[in-house]
This record gives structure tokens, sequence and C-alpha cells, in this order.
């Protein structure tokens, strides 16, 4: 019964009009001015950035120089190599095609003990190491300390050093004291070398004082190094040519997914019929790919943004337009996901609420498909502080993984 009430109120959402709430006298309510949406229907009216021929080439091409790469990972005996390899493979955004590979070579890194023991080599591997998960300790670092527990003044030399050592401090805990100083002195340094060194360091210095790369969009992060890596002398030309044809072939997924947002954006209406809330469906959008890019990621990337769309238009809707006396309602309602007390709500609020069943009930049908509806569950029960109700949605968990 309650499936068919919100079939019904998901084929009204089309046909229901803005509405004022009915009240017994006037409303104050605060008064906030959002910003128009800059973006219109520009991502709509956008044409494909790949034609049909040239994706068919470029995907051909793409394949031939993976399995170029993966041989050449594979085949990397010097350890520094393979760090240096696995980190530019990393970086150029193309990580999600070398899994295995990658995971095999951090594992024989990991295993291995560097001949060279120089700054710029154990600073390399810990970083690598570290962001990947690997429990490995500072204690390497400790041969780069003075008796006064400060590091050698002699490092100061070697500026690829202190640009590893840097990237890598922001992956301290808070015990690794030497790294929290190595922040500072590594810092300082880099910055009163920066006009004192070759153009291919330097502006990889920059870009880590700038943000270091632990910090970094990996999708953004992938951009920015195509352009850097291009001029350094000693690059990989494959790797490089693969980056370029992975990126451009991630944006033309990007944006198809992106139009296809905004094409159902459009047709929900919600931007229309609530002009009091901001209409940030494409900036939504883009803080989710700033999460995960890779193609695998696509409908996660969709139904996230849309709802995100619905969490911000709820934000709104409390802090920018509702009464303390309609939202106490509401809350109950929406708490309780109780269709059956659509009358209790006021016009705008019925609007919303319809909506909101429209897209759990779009996902969860897609979901439905993969027996993974479950987990729509997990969406809707956000009062997961109510211990009354998180003994379901573990029993939700164990039922989808069969546990």
């Amino acid at each position: 019964r309650e499936r068919e009430r919100e079939m019904e109120m998901v084929s009204a959402v089309s046909q229901h009009p803005p509405v004022t709430p009915s009240v017994k006298k006037p409303v104050t309510r605060p008064t906030v001015e959002y910003e128009p949406t800059v973006w219109g229907d520009y991502f709509i009216n956008l044409p494909p950035s790949i034609a049909p021929d040239s994706r068919s080439w470029m995907l051909q091409r793409s394949e031939k120089l993976k399995q170029e790469a993966k041989t050449m990972l594979r085949d990397e005996n010097d350890m520094l190599s393979k760090v240096g390899m696995v980190d530019t493979i990393q970086r150029l955004g193309l990580a999600y095609h070398f899994e295995q590979e990658i995971n095999e070579a951090l594992n024989e890194i990991y295993e291995a003990r560097l001949e060279n023991k120089d700054l710029y080599a154990v600073a390399f591997r810990f970083r690598l190491l570290r962001q990947e998960g690997y429990n490995i300790t500072t204690d390497e670092f400790n041969m780069f300390m003075d008796e006064d527990g400060k590091f050698l003044e002699t490092l100061r030399d070697d500026v690829k050093g202190l640009l590893c050592l840097y990237e890598a401090a922001y992956l301290a805990t808070h015990e690794d004291v030497i790294l929290h100083k190595a922040v500072k002195f590594c810092r300082d340094d880099l910055k009163a070398k920066l006009n004192h060194v070759e153009h291919e360091v330097a502006i990889q210095i920059a870009h880590a004082l700038e943000i270091p790369l632990h910090r970094r969009s990996k999708g953004l992060e992938s951009r920015q190094y195509i352009s850097m890596y291009e001029t350094f002398e000693q690059r990989n030309d494959q790797l490089l040519e693969l980056a370029k044809l992975d990126f451009n072939l991630l944006l033309s997924l990007h944006q198809e997914e992106i139009k296809s947002i905004c094409l159902w954006w459009k047709e929900l209406g919600l931007a229309t019929k609530l002009t009091f809330a901001r209409d940030k469906i494409v900036e939504g959008y883009f803080w989710i790919l700033g999460i995960y890019f890779e193609p695998s990621w696509s409908r996660a990337r969709i139904m996230s943004t849309k709802v995100l769309a619905f969490i911000s238009y709820l934000d709104d809707i409390y802090d920018a337009y509702g009464t303390l006396e309609e939202l106490q309602v509401f809350t109950d309602v929406l708490q309780r996901w109780d269709v059956g007390a659509l009358n209790l709500l006021p016009g705008y609020l019925k609007i919303y609420f319809i909506a909101l069943v429209k897209v759990f009930k779009e996902i969860e049908d897609e979901l439905v498909k993969e027996g993974h509806s479950c987990r729509v569950d997990y969406l809707k029960n956000g009062r997961e502080e109510r211990r009354e109700h998180v003994a379901s949605t573990i029993q939700c968990y164990m039922k989808e993984h069969d546990t």
C-alpha cells in the first residue's frame, strides 16, 4: 500500500504547481537573495567533444599503449625506477588501468631494500608506500638527523630530495615528529631555492608549495601534471600519450554525464518551483567528480549528484525559508518517510517531498536490477543515530552480502 501511495505521488510531481502554504496569518520568512545559476542550458546544448570515428581510434590506441606500459612496469628491475614509474602513472591519472600491476609493484618495492640510501630515494619510497596504506615507519629518516635532532645542513644541497621529503611529510601521523619538523625545514629551503634552480625543478617546487600532492584532487592533479610532465626531459612518451588520450576520453564521458544530469534536473522542475533555494546542480556534480573521476564510478557520480542536489535544497529549506512550525512537521514526516502525511505539509514542502520520493524511487528501480536496492535504505535512514534503526541497516548489509 505504501508503494502505491509513492507511485501516485511520483506521477503527480510534474503536474504539481507551486503552492503558497495556507496559514492563518502572514508568514515572515528570512530574506536571502541567492545568485541564479550561471550555467543555464550550457551543458545541455554542449556538442560531443569526440566524434565516433575518433573515439574508436583513441580507444584502440589507448589499449595498445596500456599493454606496452604494463610490460614496462613488470619488466623494470631497478626499485627506484619502479617507484618513479608507479608515481608517474598515478599522477597522470592512469592508475585505474593498472591496479593489479601497481599492487604487484608496490609489494616488490615494500619487500625490497634500496641500494641507494640518499634522501631522494628514501623519501620517494616512503611517500609512495605510506600513501598506499603500507605500514612503514619513519625510522629510515633518522640517518638524516644530527645529534641535536635537527636535519643535517648538507641536505640543503639536495633539492630533489627536499622536494620528496616535503611531499612525504604531509603523510605524517601525530606520532611522526620527524615529519612535522620536515615540513618547515623543507618549505623554507624550497622557497629560497625556487628562483635558483632549473625550470623543470622550479615548476615542481611551485606546484608542491601551492598545494601538497596528498591534498590535491586526483582528477585535477592529472590534468595539471600532464602539462608539467610533457616539459620534462626524462619523460616516458608512451605514458604521456596514453594520459592525453585517456584524459580526453574521460572528459567526453564526464560531459555526457553532466548533460544527462542537467536534462533530468530541468525535467524535474524543482529549480523553477522552489526559486528561494540555490540551483547548484552543476557545482554538485563537480564536487562529486573531485571525489572519484574514474569511468567505473559513472553511475555513482550521477546518483550522488542527484542526492546532493536534494541535500542542498533541504539545507536552504531549513536555513533560508521554512518557519519553525512548518519545519517541525516536515522533520517528523521526513524522518518517518511517511508518504501518507503529505496533506500535513505546506505547498512548497509537498513539492520537495514528492520530488524526493521520485528520485529515490528512480535510484531504487535502477539498483534493484542488480539486487542492490537495499542500499537505498542507507539514504532513507539518515537518522542512524537513533538506535532503533541501527539493527535494520546491519541486517540489510548482511542480507546483501550473504553474511
